[in-house]
């Protein structure tokens, strides 16, 4: 038996002791619920039945253990007119009831509404099991939800007890770092990671910390939503951006020892606006290096699903796991791409997206878990406003392209990372050569040259860098007055991430070059002037 001692068991308790005849309760994890059935049946003496398409109607035993009752009654209209005509009270699991909730389905809403208007007696309670969210509209105002988190210590305490119960194998239930790996697993998959765990060790310790954790991230990436990411950079492996850095050395330390007491709240996060090939992604995998956090990797475009009310749970799912890593860093990389479509959601999907972005956001409004979000965007046009107002983030800061002497600095890390002495190279001249590029077109000159020194037998040179770099044509160039917008548009609305003055991006002497229409497009960042468009 599982703890029912916690918040949202007392919650649906308290539904139903208020009147509430008819709860849908919010989770894949279906042993959970029928725990929950099971004890508000022994809090409310009152029969218990189970009842589900694949196998009709079953009671509850004194045993707590399932047995057949009517193994026909699998229609789903059938069942509820048998519940609302029966004399005698009780509690009916009905479960994996979300096929039933969709708009076509309005004689089941019709009986459910029926459900939800039965008199005080004979105590009747009706609880829908589905595993995401979502009611119709005609629903919604009479049934209540209540959504499951995911399992705590204490529950999967529970399961890595029964695993070692059926594995006849030592457990150190009390291994708080053994618990710790599980957590953002929902029961079903703890107790595989468990078991596998113990198939391959013979025990259930420490030891299999590893192996716990490797399970974790497989299963976390197998959803699709979430990426359980390495994080393997380190703030040495990004040139410049000292202002960005120094903030997040001092927001690292919020989480340490005195910082609750000393008055601090847990950081939010911060948004990291700026031009592609930067740093902004590389700097979400070094924060959680350095603070040794679990790094999330949060896609936001794979959120939405076909079913209704599956986006609204994946997203919901996507933070519970969130939530239950924390401390941890949550990466959502180009973070306008997901939000895109906001402003006509409600005539293009219903207001899918719309729901979708507002739970996003009242989440980082009123979270209070210690999980940093790191957001990078590079199209802020395509941000909504409510996203940029303080509260969501702490700070947001703007990533410019690198200056002459941050280019130095990048060269010479993606040199030492190719096992080169960056002393036997011209820097300088190299640094000064690429005016205008970005971290990552310097990183591929590196790898570029490296290619023809190889291909002519040689080693590497400051010519073979520099020819690279001169076949390079830089973003700056094609984007010039995008970007130039953008940095007038950042100086007044956020935070810079390098001390260091920009530079001017140089003329690229290509006007009878044609150019594609995104190129040429209006930037938005542009004052109007005047009448002029």
């Amino acid at each position: 038996m599982y703890d029912l001692s916690d918040e949202t068991y007392r919650r649906l308790r308290h539904l139903v002791r208020a009147g509430a005849s008819c709860v849908q309760l919010v989770s894949h994890e279906w042993e959970r619920i029928r725990g929950f059935a099971i004890g508000l049946s022994d809090d409310q003496q009152l029969a218990a039945r189970v009842w589900s398409q694949s196998r009709g109607l079953e009671k509850l035993e004194e045993s707590h253990r399932w047995a057949v009752e009517d193994g026909d009654a699998r229609d789903p209209i059938a069942i509820l007119e048998r519940i609302c005509g029966e004399a005698t009270s009780g509690v009916w699991l009905l479960e994996d009831f979300h096929p039933f909730l969709r708009d076509e389905h309005h004689q089941v809403h019709r009986w459910l509404r029926e459900v939800c208007r039965l008199p005080a007696s004979p105590k009747k309670v009706v609880l829908l099991s589905t595993p995401f969210g979502g009611q119709p509209l005609g629903l919604s105002k009479e049934v209540p939800a209540l959504e499951l988190p995911l399992p705590g210590r204490e529950e999967l305490r529970a399961v890595l007890e029964g695993v070692g119960r059926d594995q006849a194998i030592h457990v150190e239930a009390g291994d708080e770092a053994l618990l710790d790996s599980a957590r953002g697993l929902t029961v079903m998959e703890a107790r595989l990671a468990f078991g596998q765990a113990a198939s391959e060790r013979g025990r259930l310790d420490r030891s299999v910390v590893p192996l716990v954790s490797r399970e974790k991230e497989r299963i976390i990436r197998q959803s699709e939503v979430l990426e359980y990411f390495p994080a393997e950079a380190r703030m040495e492996d990004i040139g410049g951006l000292g202002l960005l850095k120094d903030w997040l050395v001092k927001r690292g330390r919020a989480y340490g020892a005195g910082a609750r007491e000393f008055g601090l709240d847990a950081p939010k996060g911060v948004l990291l606006l700026g031009i592609q090939g930067c740093g902004k992604s590389l700097l979400a995998k070094a924060v959680a290096a350095t603070w040794e956090f679990p790094l999330l990797r949060f896609d936001l475009g794979k959120v939405f699903g076909g079913i209704v009310g599956q986006s609204e749970g994946n997203i919901r799912l996507a933070l519970q796991v969130a939530q239950a890593l924390a401390p941890c860093v949550l990466w959502i990389d180009e973070i306008e791409k997901g939000l895109s479509g906001m402003g006509s959601s409600d005539q293009t999907d219903g207001g899918t997206t719309a729901r979708v972005v507002g739970t996003l956001l009242t989440w980082m409004q009123e979270k209070r878990d210690p999980v940093f979000v790191v957001a990078t965007a590079n199209r802020i046009d395509m941000l909504p406003p409510e996203l940029l107002r303080k509260g969501r983030f702490d700070e947001v800061f703007f990533v410019d392209l690198p200056t002459c002497l941050v280019r130095e600095e990048i060269l010479s890390i993606h040199l030492r990372k190719k096992h080169r002495d960056p002393a036997k190279f011209d820097l300088s001249a190299l640094a000064k050569a690429a005016q205008g590029y970005s971290g990552a077109e310097l990183e591929e000159a590196v790898k570029d040259g490296l290619f023809d020194a190889f291909a002519e037998g040689r080693e590497l040179t400051t010519e073979h860098i520099r020819r690279a770099q001169a076949r390079t044509y830089p973003l700056s160039r094609t984007m010039r007055e995008q970007i130039e917008g953008l940095r007038k548009w950042a100086k007044a609305r956020a935070r810079m991430a390098s001390p260091e003055e920009a530079e001017a991006i140089p003329a690229g002497g290509d006007e009878d070059t044609p150019t594609l229409r995104q190129e040429s497009a209006r930037n938005p960042f542009i004052p109007r002037t005047g009448t002029r468009e």
